[in-house]
């Protein structure tokens, strides 16, 4: 009998591993995975696993079943044949990895799911976990920042609110089964449901997404998708560069992982940044915005009750930025001049906090006098 004696993590690509395995201690190199410190590091390579719905079957779930287990009873999982699809070789690679992912799966007696902090993620995961069928205890390794501290607490303790992720995932699971292309764009061409003049503060959707209308000097956080339209215009990058890039930074832990469409932070987000505002002082372009932020704006804080396992808008994580290429450099510098614009405090908002110390010093001058 194998002796499961590793705890085995997985994620999307070398890089991320790479990071992960340098926090929790796994240094030693194998080509395809890193060992060490009673872990091993492994990553897929994209989504090798491709989940086909079962003809004729009927969209039901059984009585005792949890999402999972439905995905897995009205889904097949077989390794994806990139070569016909994209006519070049990638089959034999691919077919390498998984060989070794499932020589380490069978030595593990836990496994990590590192996959990108993302709905995607989920998918590539479980298609992979369906097409191995090796049961094993799975923790979820949330990492929006790529941080040691916040890596480590994740590999040994899972998702931070198993509760609040686990019904996440549920109702991800059966949006992705239910809802069809019609239900999800209000109108076949994809236009606003609204038409007329917007103005700030509107609300527009856009198929089953919310956009809102903010005025210019607010300067929301990027998320990917206004990312790559300012990267664009101003940095002449395409959206697949775009995306490269910012996954990259991700990787090398400078900032966030860039949610597709979320741009608002939760209160745990807004408390990083009185820190790391100090940090971006330093940039080589920007540093003297920061050195002007006295104080954190809150003004894009979760509002909705929206989730974090949504993502949220981009943020840089305190670590300065080393070795860069210069497109690396354009895109960072980028998202660094938003943030800081992001998270700087507007004139009203001074106005606001000038006048409520005000009015508690006045109260307390009150009291004094009473006294």
């Amino acid at each position: 009998m194998t002796k499961k004696n590793l705890v085995t993590i997985i994620t999307d690509n070398r890089l991320v591993a790479d990071t992960i395995a340098k926090a929790v201690g796994a240094t030693k190199d194998n080509e395809s995975h890193y060992l060490g410190n009673g872990y091993a590091v492994t990553w897929t390579g994209g989504n090798i696993i491709e989940a086909t719905f079962k003809p004729g079957e009927k969209f039901v779930l059984a009585s005792g079943q949890d999402m999972r287990q439905m995905y897995a009873h009205h889904f097949s999982f077989a390794m994806r044949n990139y070569d016909e699809l994209l006519g070049w070789e990638k089959s034999g690679e691919d077919a390498a990895q998984l060989a070794v992912i499932k020589a380490l799966w069978g030595k593990s007696h836990a496994i990590v799911n590192a996959m990108s902090p993302c709905f995607d993620g989920e998918l590539t995961f479980l298609n992979l976990y369906w097409y191995l069928r090796q049961p094993v205890k799975v923790l979820r390794a949330w990492l929006p920042r790529l941080r040691k501290a916040v890596i480590l607490k994740a590999v040994k303790h899972g998702a931070q609110d198993s509760a609040k992720y686990d019904k996440w995932l549920s109702e991800q699971l059966v949006n992705h089964f239910i809802e069809t292309d019609s239900e999800n764009i209000d109108n076949e061409d994809g236009t606003p449901e609204t038409t007329g003049e917007y103005k700030a503060g509107d609300s527009v959707h856009i198929g089953n997404i919310e956009f809102q209308i903010v005025k210019e000097e607010e300067k929301p956080l990027y998320s990917m998708l206004t990312l790559w339209m300012d990267s664009c215009v101003e940095l002449g990058f395409e959206f697949e560069k775009t995306y490269s890039i910012a996954y990259t930074l991700y990787a090398k832990s400078l900032i966030s992982f860039p949610s597709l469409y979320q741009n608002t932070v939760p209160e745990s987000v807004i408390r990083e940044m009185e820190k790391n505002m100090r940090v971006l002082e330093h940039n080589g372009k920007w540093g003297r915005l920061a050195k002007e932020v006295k104080a954190i704006s809150r003004r894009h804080n979760f509002r909705n009750g929206e989730t974090a396992y949504n993502g949220h808008g981009i943020v840089t994580t305190g670590l300065h930025p080393v070795g860069l290429s210069r497109d690396e450099e354009k895109l960072y510098n980028l998202i660094v001049k938003r943030v800081i614009e992001a998270f700087r405090p507007l004139p009203d908002e001074n106005k606001a906090k000038k006048k409520g110390r005000m009015q508690r010093r006045a109260k307390s001058a009150r009291k004094i006098t009473a006294a």
